[in-house]
C-alpha cells in the first residue's frame, strides 16, 4: 500500500488593477485546482490539475461629483456665479452621464464642459455651447464641468441665497445618480426709495411760484454704489431752474439736464438731492407739472439707471376727496344680499377722476354700482362700475367736477360662516386719480348671524321598567343663535324593542295625527319600524324653542 500526503490549491488568473466598485466589467476570471501528493517516503510523485472554470465580471454603474457643496458670494446683481465640478465614473465600466441643474430661485443655470480642466470658464468653452450629457469615459476617469448661475437684475436680491442642485445620472443604469449643491449668496446695492422717493412741495403752485423737488436714496444693500449720478431733464415749457443741492458731492445746473455727482454711496449711507424750479408765468391753470429724476450707478462692473416716480403737482390746482358716511354697519344672515350706500365727493378745485377700492378683513368680495337715482337701493337703473386700469382692486367712479359728488353702492352676497355674530371689517377708500396721495376711507362693520340649534331627549318614567310599560319620550329643541333656522325637520325612529303608540305625538302640547296631512306630523313605516317626521318650519333666533312628545310601549 502506498500512503501519500495530498495538498489541494486553487489557482485564479485575473488583473491586479483596483477600481472604485471592484473588478472592471468584462474581466474574465479563470480558476482551476492543483493537487500535489507525496509518497510515504516523502518524495513528490506527481502534480495533478483540474479543468479551468471561467466567469465574466458584469458592469456596475456608480457616479460621484466633487465638491459635494460649494459656495460663492457675488459682488453685484446681473452677474454670473461660476462653479467647477468634477464627475467621477466610480463604476467598473465605461459610462456616460446625463446632467441637469435646478435653481431654488428659478434662476437660469447653464452647464459647460471644462475642456482644459483648469476649473475656470473660458470663452471657447462658452462658445462650444451648453451640455446636458457628458462624453463617454472609462471607469475611474473624470469629466470636468462648469456650472454657471445667472443672478438676475434686482437690487432687492441683496442677501438672498440660491441653492442650485446639479444631478448626474448614469446612462448605463439610470437608477445610479449623484448630486452636488452650489450656493450663491447675493451681495449688491439696494437703493431704497429709488422709484418712490421723489416728493414735491407745494403740489398746487401758482404761476411764478417755486416748486421744491426732494429725492432721497438709502443704500440698504451690502455693497457701495459707485459713480452715482443724478440727472433732471427740466421741462423748459413749464419751469425755470432756480437752484439745486446735494448732501454729498456737487450740483451742476449749467446745462439741461441738471446733474448731481454723488460719487460713492456706501452701504448703510444715504444721499439727498433737491432742485428748486419756478413755474413759468404763462402756464395755464390745471396744467399737470410732471418731473422725474434719473439716477445711474455702478456695482459689480455693471452700470444701472433707475427712474424716480413723478409726484403729482398742478398749476393752481388743489386735489382732495371725501367719502360719507365715515362708518357703516349692518347685521345679516348668510346668503342674504347686503348693500351699503355711500357718497364720494371731489372736494378739490378742479375736475378729477375718483377711484374707489376696498379691503375686507374676511376677504369678502364687493361689487360697486353707481346709484343713478340716488335712492340708496340697488335697482334697474344702477350700473356696475368698471375696474380701474392698473389697479385691479379699485374701480373708476366717474370724472367729477370740483365740489360735485357721486352716490355709489357697494354690494355683496353674505357668505356662509360657522361662528354666530362673526364680523367683517371692510375699508372703502376713495382716491384722487390725479393725485394718489389724496384719499379718504370709510369703515363698514358687517355682523353675520347664524342659528345655533340644540336638541335634548328624555324619557319617563325613569329607571328600569317591565315589559308592557308605556313610556313617554320628550324631545326639546332650541335656537340660541342670532339667526333664524329655516325648514327645520326632526325625525324620530321607533326605539328597539318598543312599539309606538298610535297618534300619541304632540308638538308644543298640541295633539297631532299620524296621517300625512297638514298638521306637521307624519308617521310612516320604514322596514319594520315606525318613523315619526315632525316639520317644525322656522325656529326664530335667541332662545326660541319647542317640545315634541310621543309614547311607545316596551314589548
Amino acid at each position: 500500500m502506498i500512503v501519500g500526503l495530498l495538498t489541494i490549491a486553487s489557482i485564479m488568473l485575473l488583473t491586479n488593477t483596483a477600481f472604485a466598485v471592484g473588478t472592471p466589467a468584462g474581466t474574465v476570471i479563470q480558476s482551476r485546482s492543483k493537487v500535489i501528493y507525496t509518497t510515504a517516503s516523502g518524495a513528490i510523485t506527481d502534480t495533478i490539475y483540474s479543468n479551468y472554470v471561467s466567469l465574466t465580471v458584469a458592469q456596475v454603474a456608480a457616479v460621484n461629483m466633487t465638491p459635494v457643496s460649494n459656495t460663492f458670494t457675488t459682488t453685484g446683481d446681473s452677474v454670473y456665479a461660476v462653479y467647477p465640478l468634477t464627475i467621477t465614473n466610480s463604476g467598473n465600466g465605461t459610462d456616460q452621464f446625463t446632467l441637469s441643474a435646478v435653481s431654488s430661485k428659478g434662476w437660469t443655470v447653464e452647464l459647460f464642459h471644462d475642456a482644459d480642466g483648469d476649473g475656470s470658464l473660458q470663452g471657447g468653452e462658452i462658445s462650444a455651447g451648453t451640455i446636458t450629457q457628458s462624453s463617454i469615459f472609462s471607469a475611474d476617469s473624470t469629466y470636468k464641468i462648469m456650472v454657471r448661475v445667472f443672478v438676475p437684475r434686482g437690487s432687492s436680491l441683496d442677501g438672498q441665497v440660491d441653492t442650485t442642485t446639479v444631478t448626474a445620472v448614469s446612462v448605463f443604469d439610470n437608477a445610479k445618480t449623484n448630486t452636488a449643491l452650489v450656493k450663491t449668496t447675493v451681495n449688491t446695492v439696494n437703493l431704497s426709495g429709488a422709484t418712490t422717493g421723489l416728493t414735491v412741495s407745494p403740489a398746487d403752485p401758482s404761476p411764478g411760484q417755486n416748486l421744491t423737488y426732494t429725492y432721497t436714496l438709502n443704500n440698504t444693500g451690502s455693497l457701495p454704489a459707485t459713480s452715482v449720478l443724478f440727472s433732471d431733464l427740466v421741462n423748459s415749457s413749464y419751469f425755470t431752474l432756480v437752484s439745486g443741492t446735494i448732501s454729498q458731492g456737487t450740483f451742476d445746473g449749467s446745462g439741461n439736464p441738471a446733474t448731481w455727482s454723488a460719487g460713492t454711496v456706501n452701504a448703510g449711507s444715504s444721499v439727498t438731492v433737491t432742485i428748486v424750479l419756478q413755474v413759468k408765468a404763462g402756464v395755464a391753470n390745471e396744467t399737470v407739472l410732471s418731473n422725474t429724476i434719473n439716477v445711474t450707478y455702478t456695482v459689480g462692473g455693471n452700470t444701472f439707471t433707475v427712474t424716480s416716480n413723478s409726484p403729482y403737482a398742478a398749476a393752481g390746482v388743489v386735489r382732495n376727496v371725501s367719502i360719507d358716511p365715515a362708518s357703516l354697519s349692518s347685521t345679516k344672515e348668510p346668503e342674504e344680499a347686503l348693500v351699503y350706500a355711500m357718497t364720494v365727493k371731489n372736494t378739490g378745485n378742479a375736475k378729477d377722476i375718483l377711484e374707489l377700492s376696498y379691503s375686507s378683513s374676511k376677504s369678502f368680495s364687493w361689487t360697486f354700482y353707481k346709484d343713478a337715482n340716488g335712492n340708496g337701493l340697488l335697482d334697474g337703473g344702477d350700473t356696475q362700475l368698471t375696474t380701474t386700469a392698473g389697479s385691479p382692486a379699485g374701480v373708476d367712479v366717474d370724472s367729477v367736477a370740483a365740489s360735485d359728488s357721486v352716490k355709489v353702492l357697494a354690494r355683496m352676497i353674505v357668505p356662509v360662516v360657522t361662528t354666530d355674530q362673526d364680523q367683517d371689517s371692510t375699508t372703502f377708500t376713495v382716491t384722487s386719480a390725479a393725485d394718489n396721495a389724496k384719499s379718504q376711507s370709510a369703515t363698514a362693520i358687517t355682523t353675520i348671524n347664524i342659528p345655533v340649534l340644540s336638541i335634548v331627549r328624555s324619557i319617563t318614567p325613569s329607571g328600569n321598567q317591565p315589559p308592557g310599560q308605556e313610556m313617554e319620550f320628550v324631545v326639546t329643541f332650541q335656537n340660541t343663535g342670532h339667526g333664524k333656522a329655516y325648514n327645520v325637520v326632526i325625525t324620530e325612529d321607533e326605539p328597539d324593542s318598543m312599539s309606538y303608540v298610535a297618534n300619541s305625538t304632540t308638538l308644543d302640547n298640541v295633539a297631532k295625527t299620524d296621517a300625512a296631512d297638514a298638521d306637521a306630523v307624519t308617521v310612516t313605516t320604514v322596514g319594520i319600524k315606525k318613523k315619526i317626521t315632525i316639520i317644525v318650519g322656522t325656529v326664530n333666533a335667541l332662545s326660541a324653542q319647542g317640545t315634541i312628545r310621543y309614547k311607545a310601549t316596551i314589548q
